[in-house]
Order: structure tokens, then sequence, then C-alpha cells
């Protein structure tokens, strides 16, 4: 899958619940797929005497099945997790990739833009399954044992889909702070960069200002100066320039001023 393609798979919408004592009310998009999963997987249920359906318990209660619906809602997200860190894995690669000119600033900025999404989506079920278990925790206790068992199942459950919440919290987190680590990084590379082709320029200023200064003085229009009239003069000056030029790359090259930071 490609960049684009996986950044395109993205996608969250909400879905509300409101439950009753025998009938669970969903509000969600027409394209819900997590609605259809969950239609599609009871419909096609045939429950046997043993209570299980194709070998899997059905819900014992409105509540057990939203509580399903959300942790299935939760797993989908580790899909996307997988998306973002190849998404990110890849503009990081091209970030520090020598030599290169990042131009995919755009696709960055829409990864971040869906990670805060994904954040706050995580926030709000975290806060949402908060809510419901303190709930939990309100309700009158059941007098019928087998009805206890169901809200203690209940509260596992739910402490269960809030764990997998904090979970993909956790990692999206971390993926926002490995792009914020990244993009400061390749400014600072970028930084050092510059300093090395600044400190290049300001050796080479150096190295010609002295050869600058020895032709600006025998250029000047006087009779009388030093080997102006002489035949060997020439010579003596480019030897002169040449063995000046010389001592300055050596004093420079080891003072380190002329190499390059790999």
């Amino acid at each position: 899958m490609s960049a684009r393609r996986a950044l395109e798979a993205i996608d969250t919408s909400p879905v509300g619940f409101a439950i009753f004592d025998r009938v669970l009310l969903t509000v969600h998009p027409t394209d819900c797929q997590v609605r259809d999963f969950f239609a599609n997987r009871l419909s096609q249920a045939t429950q046997g005497a043993d209570g299980r359906t194709n070998g899997t318990r059905l819900p014992a209660s409105p509540a057990d099945l939203m509580l399903r619906m959300v942790n299935h809602m939760v797993d989908s997200y580790l899909e996307l997790r997988r998306l973002l860190t190849k998404q990110l894995g890849y503009l990081q690669q091209e970030l520090f990739r020598p030599n290169s000119h990042f131009h995919d600033w755009q696709m960055l900025l829409d990864s971040r833009n869906a990670l805060h999404i994904l954040e706050d989506t995580c926030e709000d079920q975290r806060s949402a399954i908060t809510e419901w278990i303190d709930a939990l925790d309100e309700w009158p206790d059941e007098p019928n044992p087998s009805a206890q068992r169901e809200r203690e199942l209940l509260r596992v459950r739910s402490r269960d889909v809030l764990e997998h919440i904090e979970r993909v919290l956790g990692h999206v987190r971390r993926l926002e702070s490995s792009a914020e680590s990244a993009v400061q990084m390749h400014f600072s590379a970028q930084s050092n960069r510059t300093n090395e082709i600044m400190r290049t320029l300001t050796v080479l200023t150096a190295i010609f200002m002295p050869l600058n200064f020895i032709t600006g003085f025998f250029g000047m229009n006087f009779d009388f100066l030093p080997l102006i009239h002489s035949n060997t003069a020439v010579w003596v000056t480019t030897l002169a320039m040449v063995a000046l030029v010389v001592v300055l790359v050596i004093y420079f090259h080891r003072k380190r001023y002329l190499e390059r930071n790999r």
C-alpha cells in the first residue's frame, strides 16, 4: 500500500449507544462497518442449547453487546496504528535521507492531523467508558446470583475495553512525540549543514583575504614599491602567495575547520 493510500484509509466516524433492558439502540453513519459486522454475525447465528453460537457465546445483555462493539472498534484502531507507523516511518526516512530535499510536508501534516483525530477519539471513548464503569458501580445490587455474576462480567469487560483504549492512546502519543522529534532533528540537521557551508565560506574568505591584500598592495600606482621593477618579483610574489595559502590550509586543517561532519 502506498503512503497516500495508507493515509486515505484512516477514517473514523462517531457512534452513539442507548442501552435499555432488552434493546440496544445505536446511532451511526449509513456505512458503519461495525454495525454491518455485528448485524451479519448475529443474523447468521443459530443459538444451540448450550448457549453458544458457531463457537462464540451470544451477548448476555444489550450492555454486553455494546461493550463488544466498542471493543471491536478499538481493535480496529490497531490497523490504523500500523498504517500510521508505516506512514511516519516512511516520512522519517525521507527526512533523514542524505542530500535529499524533503517536499512531503503536506503528507506529514496530514499524518499528524490523523494522529490528533485518533487521539481525540480515544480520549472521548476513554471518558465514555470511565463514566460507564462509574455508572455500573452505582447500580443497585442484584439479588439473583446469576445476574450479579453478569454484572461483574460487565465490569471486567469494561475494564478490558478501557485498557485497550489506554494502550492505543499511549501508542498514538508516542507516534506524535516521534513525529515532533523527527521534524526537530530534520531542522537541526539543516541548520548544521548551513553552519558547515558558512564555515567553509569563512575559511575560503580567510585564505583569499591576504592574497587580495598582496595584489592590492602591489597594484597601487606608485613608482617606488618593493620589487616593483624586479624581473623576479612576480615569481617571488607568486611563491609567497602559494606558501601563504599552504600555511593557512594546514592551520585550518589542524583546527578542524575544513573537516565535514559525517
